[in-house]
């Protein structure tokens, strides 16, 4: 099995102005260039400067307005042929739509994420509308990845708490996925478990989880670089994604007011730990740190529908063995929703 990771990796604050620089250097003169919604008038003048001052070519340009499948096939089918890359700058949206591109046109990604909420900016899945449903798609995992700590530090906070929602939830997944061996004989492999560990553990032994310092935004940024490439290594979203995500993708279709992705997983993941029996304490520490708990306890979850959720959970990937596979389990957690003080708190 071939894996790919990415070659051009810049975490640091003021990125954005020397993309033109990092692309030049790549070899990727002429470029397909997509923007989220929003963003082309928040950088434009900052990101032409950097590209004509490394005489980076742009021979298509849109704005990501939607990511259904169809406008995706649309888009590969508009850019012309001697682009020798797609460049995404935006949220999960624009990145999501430019990594399916990528796939379909055998052409490398330049994923700068404006926000990371979640690991998709440097993972080898699309999460993209297929006939009006949300599909998580095998794509290509970003040639390269830039981010800019200084616009990360600049985007609203519940963007970066749920990211470390996101990011903490590698423990519970990788257990997840040794349950399944046990249950199944599922096959793990051992080195994409050790990548997306290293990247849950930099952010939780992190000596501060203060989400308005570039330093942690930094660590963040790489550990969820990690995650995305420990689930190419792997050939599956097993190191990254175990039952709290079918917890979270099951909430996303019976909530009236969903959250965000991250935010949803990091709530299922104490619950997950909490029935798994380990690093709880760790778990929760972080959350409390960084501002996730207090926030969720302002904009917490239904709890109902996550009650709904934790039922569904099971039904929502095929052959994919979690901790919530078990009845018992899954009772378990419903009775935690009613007595556990802190998820009570969470979902209410």
């Amino acid at each position: 099995m071939e894996i790919t990771v990415p070659s051009l990796l810049r975490i640091k604050p003021d990125a954005l102005f020397k993309i033109g620089k990092y692309l030049r250097n790549e070899g990727l003169s002429s470029i397909a260039l997509f923007f989220g919604e929003g963003i082309r008038d928040l950088f434009e003048r900052t990101i032409r400067i950097s590209l004509e001052s490394s005489e980076i070519n742009v021979v298509h340009e849109e704005i990501v307005t939607d990511n259904a499948i169809e406008k995706v096939f649309e888009s590969t089918f508009a850019i012309p042929g001697k682009a020798r890359a797609i460049v995404a700058i935006g949220g999960g949206k624009a990145v999501d739509y430019c990594k399916y591109i990528a796939f379909l046109s055998h052409l490398p990604v330049i994923s700068i994420p404006t926000s990371i909420s979640n690991d998709g900016f440097a993972s080898p899945v699309s999460s993209l509308l297929v006939k009006g449903r949300r599909k998580s798609l095998k794509t290509v995992i970003p040639t390269g990845v830039i981010v800019d700590t200084a616009i990360i530090k600049n985007a609203p906070s519940h963007y970066v708490l749920s990211g470390i929602g996101d990011l903490v939830s590698n423990i519970t997944a990788v257990r997840d996925w040794k349950l399944a061996f046990k249950h199944n004989g599922e096959y793990v492999n051992d080195f994409s478990v050790l990548v997306s560990m290293n990247a849950a553990d930099n952010v939780i032994n992190h000596p501060t989880h203060d989400i308005t310092d570039t330093g942690f935004l930094g660590v963040l940024s790489g550990a969820l670089v990690m995650s995305g490439v420990a689930m190419e290594i792997a050939g599956t979203s097993r190191p990254a994604s175990g039952g709290e995500h079918l917890v979270s993708h099951a909430y996303d279709k019976l909530a009236k007011a969903p959250s965000l992705h991250g935010i949803q997983v990091g709530v299922a993941t104490i619950l997950s730990a909490r029935l798994q029996g380990e690093r709880v304490e760790q778990i929760v520490r972080v959350l409390e740190r960084c501002g996730f708990l207090e926030m969720v306890r302002t904009r917490p979850l239904d709890r109902a529908d996550l009650a709904r959720a934790i039922e569904e959970a099971p039904y929502i990937k095929e052959n994919y063995y979690t901790i919530f596979s078990e009845k018992e389990k899954r009772e378990e957690a419903r009775d935690l929703l009613e007595t556990d003080a802190l998820l009570k708190e969470l979902a209410v």
